[in-house]
């Protein structure tokens, strides 16, 4: 990370830090309560995003604003799903919230009975008001409003190296069935599962089964599970696009000034994704008040600005400004869009697409 983006973020963290979930008279009787019950726990464990910058938001921002330690957890998805699986079995009760993406929250911790209904326990004024929610109103991602999400943003599909493609070669997807691009196309396993399979998904659902064949096979296409490798290969240009990007690796190499730019085809709907945006109260937690006061906390302008940042994603909040996102995470009124966060999508169209796909091409 550049140190520019570092101190920009930083001062977000200070302010954020600083400012507390409501001003003094804005807080309501059960707010005050729950900030002193949090108080008298005096720690909560949350597992988040393996992100340096947001360990630092979380744990520099309760202790300095509520005297609360924050023991974090880092953990990938499946790891952290591993993990409380077999503290449960083991009758112990280690985690207070998560703070995760992709489908851990929904496809593990919600059907193991891991999560509390969150809806009840949001209290702050600046958080329950949901003027400042995009759309005027929080956004759950499933019926029992147990998991609550915060981001939504676009995220690059395609990406391209600008000195082996050029201008106007490469403008949808149908453009890289042609015969000079085999063999020079890095793509994502097609074989993984969790939120990364929402490409291939998308291209099956809007182009067929034949598309998809000539794509991940006739083209010849280098496959890669490991995205920062695959984003350096095309950063050396050895490849002209990458299929599924990872957009932190992309930020990267662009800010060190590869030749590294997202397309987004016009011949299908872009994807939004939800990042790291789910946020869910975990039952049993051994901190039940610090862990409610830190989701109405993160879920608040200053924290949410901050978060964002650092994981470089917009939130569903209205009420941010923004310093250092680059414009093509923004959604844009008009255009239309594949939400790969959608319950929909998520439980009903990507996996049975996703086994088509599987079969076709032998994975």
């Amino acid at each position: 990370m550049s140190l520019s983006r570092r101190a920009a973020i930083g001062g977000a963290f200070a302010a954020a830090a600083a400012a507390q979930i409501a001003p003094a008279g804005a807080q309501n009787d059960a707010l005050k309560s729950l900030i002193a019950a949090a108080k008298a726990e005096g720690s909560v464990v949350v597992d988040g995003p393996p992100v340096d910058l947001v360990r630092e938001l979380f744990t520099q921002g309760m202790q300095r604003e509520y005297g609360i330690s924050v023991s974090y957890i880092s953990s990938e998805n499946s790891t952290s799903a591993a993990r409380v699986r077999a503290e449960r079995s083991a009758g112990k009760y280690l985690l207070d919230v998560l703070v995760a993406g992709g489908d851990t929250p929904t496809a593990t911790y919600l059907p193991s009975g891991w999560l509390d209904k969150l809806e009840p326990f949001l209290i702050a004024p600046d958080v329950t008001d949901k003027r400042k929610w995009k759309d005027g109103h929080l956004w759950w991602e499933e019926d029992s409003h147990s998991i609550l999400r915060t981001l939504q943003f676009v995220t690059p599909e395609l990406a391209i190296n600008t000195k082996v493609v050029k201008p106007g070669e490469i403008t949808t997807w149908k453009a890289l069935l042609d015969p000079k691009w085999q063999g020079k196309i890095i793509a994502k396993d097609p074989g993984t599962s969790g939120a990364g399979t929402s490409l291939i998904a998308m291209l099956y659902i809007n182009f067929g089964p034949d598309f998809v064949k000539k794509l991940y096979r006739d083209q010849k296409p280098v496959i890669s599970r490991n995205g920062r490798q695959a984003m350096q290969f095309l950063a050396q240009g050895g490849y002209a696009a990458l299929l599924g990007p990872e957009a932190t690796a992309m930020n990267q190499f662009q800010h060190e000034n590869y030749p590294i730019q997202p397309v987004f085809p016009t011949d299908a709907p872009s994807i939004l994704s939800g990042g790291y945006g789910l946020i869910s109260l975990v039952n049993k937690a051994p901190h039940p008040n610090a862990a409610k006061l830190f989701i109405n906390w993160l879920a608040g302008p200053g924290p949410q600005k901050a978060f964002a940042e650092a994981v470089q994603s917009v939130s569903l909040r209205n009420d941010i400004r923004y310093s250092n996102l680059p414009p093509w995470v923004f959604p844009q009124k008009g255009t239309k869009y594949l939400d790969s966060y959608d319950w929909k999508f998520v439980n009903e169209q990507r996996e049975p697409a996703m086994d088509k796909a599987r079969d076709l091409l032998g994975e």
